[in-house]
């Protein structure tokens, strides 16, 4: 994929972006501290960070935008970086449980970025339950594309415990030794070149729906709470589960994998949520699903019906995964080289209703975005520290106020949601809603069967 298409993709993001709807994402690392770590082992690892100065590239590029933002921008170095804006120390309330820690992190994660420096910033965040501390990583999703990708957010960590140096963020990359050596895509170019296959998507997607009704089509889902307004304030909210448990259940329902499982917690926890304030549609709810291996030049949407019409476990499993198969099927019918611009034209109406003002007016393009973020396979360390579990904070977009994002890391899956705070003021409630759909399909399909 050319770097004029990749460009494409963030000049849509950039003129996206506003005070209300900030393009940065984040991640939320948590560490068990180290068996025989002294009493100054957080001081100590704060030292070596603050003394690890010389920012590789990416971390010291800053994006230059022109006078109407997204029209034109372009990457430029930052010759003085003040590392003591980019990276702080800060300490969680008593009694430093999840309660504070989420709280802690939604305002973190609500605050904007200064667009003047290099867009990231990084929090080492102590005061946790006894034994453990955590890290809070926020970068633009401009800067994440260049610098290859989200593994950014843990390619300084090591995969060895007898590992003791700590490496700092800033001082990894993994393909951004040189810049774009052109400014992305002018957003006129953008919109042209998504709207010349807005008529091969149209088609394509009428010969889907004719080959299979059971997939799902951008722009016809049911306007909720899940589409309502989006200021700059978030909440954040956390799940996590052991692997073997989701592949036990996935292969004792036939499913491909464990994703169906993920997209029927998410549906049948929206569903309860949802029918708690009598908010819940006839019609079931839409989820993007964003599917990348690398970055945005990789980049390819599809979309999933969540069969949050209907009320047994077992049928809205079964009508998820046909869903999920039919979408598979359609974009794979996409050739490769063609799947991100043809992700773009399924956008097109979307973007420019935002940019002319017609978008609430207009039907919703999805209710809401469930993802899945690379992470290690296996365990990794700092100083020696194991990284016992990292969860996604995601970017909202306008009129979309929920977005799900999944990392499989070692044996676990961790569940990030970031809301709404506004309209969706709940959504820990939401979180704990997905463990029980999960207990509730496990006792169906597995009765008598203790699980985990």
């Amino acid at each position: 994929m050319s770097a004029a298409q990749s460009s494409g993709v963030l000049s849509a993001l950039l003129s996206l972006e506003s005070d209300d709807t900030p393009m940065h994402i984040g991640a939320l690392l948590r560490f068990r501290l180290p068996q025989k770590a002294g009493a100054n082992f957080l001081a100590e690892l704060a030292g070596s960070f603050r003394a690890q100065s010389e920012l590789i590239a990416p971390w010291h590029w800053r994006l230059k935008r022109g006078g109407l933002r997204a029209l034109r921008a372009r990457w430029q170095v930052c010759q003085s970086v003040d590392m003591d804006h980019h990276f702080r120390q800060i300490g969680l309330p008593s009694p430093g449980g999840e309660r504070e820690l989420g709280v802690l992190v939604s305002r973190l994660h609500s605050q904007p970025l200064d667009m003047s420096r290099p867009p990231w910033e990084c929090y080492l965040i102590e005061g946790l339950e006894q034994g453990y501390f955590a890290l809070y990583l926020k970068i633009h999703r401009a800067l994440v594309d260049v610098a290859g990708g989200p593994e950014i957010f843990h390619a300084f960590l090591s995969p060895s415990a007898n590992a003791k140096q700590a490496f700092a963020p800033w001082t990894t990359s993994i393909d951004s030794d040189e810049m774009p050596a052109r400014p992305m895509l002018p957003l006129g170019d953008s919109l042209r070149a998504s709207a010349g296959l807005g008529r091969a998507f149209a088609r394509l997607v009428s010969a889907g729906l004719r080959k299979n009704p059971a997939l799902a089509v951008p722009y016809r889902a049911p306007r909720t709470a899940l589409n309502g307004p989006v200021n700059s304030q978030r909440r954040f909210a956390t799940q996590r589960y052991a692997s073997a448990r989701l592949q036990t259940l996935a292969t004792a329902l036939d499913a491909e994998n464990d994703t169906v499982i993920l997209l029927y917690l998410c549906g049948s926890a929206l569903r309860r949520f949802l029918k708690e304030f009598n908010a819940l549609p006839d019609e079931p709810l839409i989820a993007a699903v964003p599917q990348s291996r690398v970055s945005l030049s990789d980049f390819s949407l599809s979309f999933v019906s969540l069969g949050s019409d209907e009320a047994r476990p077992l049928e809205r499993f079964a009508s998820i995964q046909r869903s999920y198969k039919a979408a598979q099927t359609h974009i794979s019918a996409v050739p490769e080289p063609l799947r991100m611009a043809y992700s773009l034209a399924a956008g097109a109406p979307f973007l420019l209703g935002e940019i002319t003002g017609a978008r609430p007016w207009m039907p919703a393009m999805f209710n809401l975005f469930v993802l899945s973020m690379p992470a290690p396979e296996s365990y990794r360390y700092l100083a020696g520290a194991r990284l016992d579990s990292i969860h996604s904070l995601s970017m909202l977009m306008p009129g979309t106020a929920l977005s799900i994002s999944c990392q499989r890391y070692a044996d676990t899956v961790n569940v990030g949601l970031t809301g709404a705070r506004d309209t969706l003021p709940h959504v820990q409630r939401i979180a704990v809603y997905m463990e029980q759909a999960l207990e509730q399909l496990e006792a169906a399909v597995m009765p008598g069967e203790k699980t985990a």
